[in-house]
């Protein structure tokens, strides 16, 4: 069998008792692009610092293309790497700053002037050549500094919420850019961010951490589809989570009740979770809909709308309570749409929903 490209095996981060990262395992493919998703404090950047060399591991192992990386100094792993701040030198011009680091390793002069100008076309600057970085625009200093950390070919590019600092969108505009660099070289990508909508647009997989350990590894489809935990179900997308009790299971499946009596009937169980026992159902906005009548339906009141061009978010109470949220389409102009303080009748895809233990 094939050793993994990049192996993260059982490593843990411990500043005093306080455990940063948490025994966290995770084998990555050549060429893929897999981002640490989380909430601020999660441990993402740690992991990421102790495969750039910036942190040791407290235990564990880290292993690139088979061999260990915790005996190897930072600046003999060949990493690149990008940072939230672009430490470009402000000394040097555009070019200079990109063939900084093949200046350092040595190489010849003509090698250099051809890399630098392959990287130039590759982030789309080559009109910049000769311009100091602080006659650029955010964005642009960002893709130089993606150019520079790339121009020695690394076997591995680490990410380290580089795109924070930018507005949204200019943050989009790069993250295309990003995801055209990664299909065009074929780098292996190692990417930190707490956007999940970044997280989704850019990577192959997610891992999504929290309190140091990784909660579920996966597609983002994984992930918003088929949430292993209710962290991530929370943090992936929105949700609205109802309280119920499981009437009634059925394998995987089972038929949940919610206190005004209304049902589901083949809602995907998280866990083991006995008939009887209280559940909370997850339902996201775009598998909640209004229903023409009240039959087999969730009663509400309409408490909020938020018009957003192709629906219309509506938030509403239910007769016990709890707020659920739904996105209406938007299709004709003169179609009805529901206002404040009505009375809605609402049916929701029991396969898309998720109960996981306890009612809260």
């Amino acid at each position: 069998m094939t050793a993994p490209f990049l192996s993260i095996c059982g490593v843990c981060k411990r500043f005093g008792d306080v455990a940063a990262v948490d025994n966290i395992s995770l084998d990555v493919d050549e060429g893929e692009f897999v981002t640490f998703l989380g909430p601020s404090g999660s441990g993402k950047s740690t992991a990421l610092y102790m495969i750039a060399g910036f942190e040791d591991p407290s235990a564990g192992d880290i292993l690139l293309r088979g061999a260990s990386l915790v005996p190897v100094s930072p600046d003999k792993r060949g990493i690149g790497m990008v940072f939230q701040r672009y430490t470009l030198f402000p000394h040097l011009s555009v070019a200079d700053n990109i063939g900084f680091p093949l200046r350092v390793r040595g190489c010849a002069r003509a090698e250099i002037t051809a890399k630098v100008a392959d990287m130039l076309r590759l982030v789309r600057l080559e009109k910049f050549a000769h311009r100091m970085p602080h006659k650029l625009s955010g964005g642009q200093q960002q893709r130089v500094a993606l150019a520079r950390a790339l121009a020695y070919d690394p076997p591995l590019l680490l990410m380290d919420e580089p795109l924070s600092a930018l507005d949204k969108k200019l943050r989009e505009e790069i993250q295309f850019e990003i995801k055209r660099i990664h299909n065009e070289t074929g780098v292996t990508i190692l990417y930190v961010t707490h956007d999940q909508e970044e997280a989704l647009r850019l990577s192959d997989r997610v891992a999504l951490f929290n309190h140091g350990a990784i909660e579920q590894v996966g597609s983002g489809r994984d992930l918003y589809e088929r949430p292993a935990t209710r962290f991530v179900a929370d943090f992936i997308g929105n949700s609205s989570f109802l309280r119920a009790t499981l009437e009634r299971r059925d394998g995987a499946c089972g038929r949940v009740e919610f206190p005004d009596g209304s049902g589901l009937d083949g809602v995907a169980l998280v866990g083991e979770i006995a008939a009887g026992a209280g559940v909370a159902v997850m339902l996201r906005p775009d598998h909640v809909h209004l229903a023409p009548d009240a039959e087999g339906a969730l009663g509400a009141r309409v408490v909020a709308t938020t018009y957003l061009g192709d629906c219309l978010h509506v938030v509403a109470a239910t007769s016990w309570g709890q707020t659920i949220d739904a996105r209406v389409p938007l299709g004709a102009s003169d179609m009805r749409l529901p206002e404040v303080g009505e009375r809605i009748a609402l049916r929701c895809e029991p396969s898309r929903a998720r109960a996981f233990a306890g009612g809260k």
